[in-house]
């Protein structure tokens, strides 16, 4: 029997690659518009002597370092990583964390994770010490689809986090569950709703319409909300959180029929905080998912005291998944590209590193 053995270096590049397209299989059926795509004659070893070079130049060539991580997939960066670590004996991570500081710093470590890893990160750092960024978690939980959350839970079961009391002492690490977290630092309806979207019972589409079923969850939302004094909070959550996207698009369009406000008008009658922002999300995300990331990044960047927070989030999370039909949905919706928009409100690397995962203007 013949045996094939494959060099250190190609091992690599094929487990690399099968990180990719796991990362990029993420989203389940959603079609992907990545700005950021596989380099073509990719090489790792030339792109790692090219990051060495850039950090040990006096002041460090930032543009260097901007070049070649925001053309490469996560896949590509992971692997010039690997020959990185071999021909500079260290981690390229932690070479970037000391060379890198301010915005652009946390986009290009941003980069250097997985989609999964990234959103996992965010949910952590909003739920992790004293007081929840609310805000970030409605916008996570709230957008990623039924796959997205699976592999987020996954990964934030298996990243090991550190102790926010002890973050000097990088071997204190612990486990975590993300419904475990959530339950703890959310409470009331809002906990309830967050909960049963992690908990990923949403329906996959399925290629025959069930108008009965279309017609009864319409009905039963009218029901549960404008018909009656109060809000039957439990029946909008459990179909909001388990029908499948396309057949909940349709609901939206029947409820129509039954109430004198849309869905999103309804929900701004009946709840109120955040359980109201976050059915708001949900909304906006099964309409349209890339116009609501767009309207997002403007409110963001035009706000006073840019949110630049928001701005990182969005372009890291979505450049592999959806960050050119946000572009295209941006420019519709404003009538000026993101890219403009970008130049405009930011400046320095951190603009720079922004459109270069925006990529040219369409």
């Amino acid at each position: 029997m013949m045996r094939f053995f494959f060099p250190t270096t190609v091992k690599m590049a094929m487990i690399s690659e099968f990180l990719g397209q796991l990362s990029l299989n993420i989203g389940g059926q959603d079609p992907l518009f990545p700005t950021v795509v596989p380099a073509v004659d990719f090489d790792p070893d030339k792109d790692a002597a090219r990051i060495e070079t850039a950090i040990k130049t006096k002041g460090v060539d930032e543009q260097t370092i901007i070049d070649v991580l925001t053309k490469r997939t996560y896949a590509q960066r992971r692997e010039i990583a690997f020959a990185y670590e071999r021909r500079a004996k260290k981690d390229m991570i932690s070479a970037l964390k000391g060379a890198l500081s301010g915005s652009l710093g946390t986009v290009i470590l941003g980069l250097m994770k997985s989609t999964a890893q990234f959103d996992a990160s965010e949910i952590r750092d909003s739920i992790k010490g004293l007081g929840t960024d609310e805000e970030t978690l409605i916008e996570i939980l709230c957008s990623r689809s039924n796959d997205e959350l699976v592999e987020i839970k996954k990964v934030y079961k298996e990243c090991k986090w550190l102790s926010p009391q002890r973050e000097n002492i990088i071997f204190i690490v612990f486990k975590k569950e993300l419904e475990k977290d959530v339950a703890g630092d959310t409470s009331g309806n809002f906990a309830k709703l967050l909960l049963a979207l992690v908990q990923t019972k949403r329906a996959e589409p399925s290629s025959i319409t069930d108008y009965e079923k279309i017609d009864e969850d319409a009905r039963a939302l009218y029901d549960a909300g404008i018909k009656i004094k109060g809000t039957d909070v439990a029946t909008w959550i459990s179909i909001m959180s388990e029908r499948s996207v396309p057949h909940l698009q349709k609901v939206f369009q029947k409820y129509k029929s039954y109430s004198p406000y849309d869905m999103q008008e309804s929900i701004v009658k009946e709840v109120k905080g955040d359980l109201q922002r976050s059915f708001l999300v949900l909304v906006q995300c099964f309409e349209n998912k890339q116009l609501y990331f767009a309207k997002r990044l403007n409110e963001a960047m035009k706000s006073k005291g840019a949110k630049e927070k928001i701005v990182t989030r969005i372009i890291v999370s979505r450049c592999e998944v959806d960050l050119k039909k946000i572009c295209s949905e941006y420019k519709s919706c404003f009538g000026q590209s993101l890219q403009q928009t970008i130049m405009e409100h930011t400046k320095g690397d951190y603009q720079k590193v922004l459109l270069g995962l925006c990529g040219p203007e369409q």
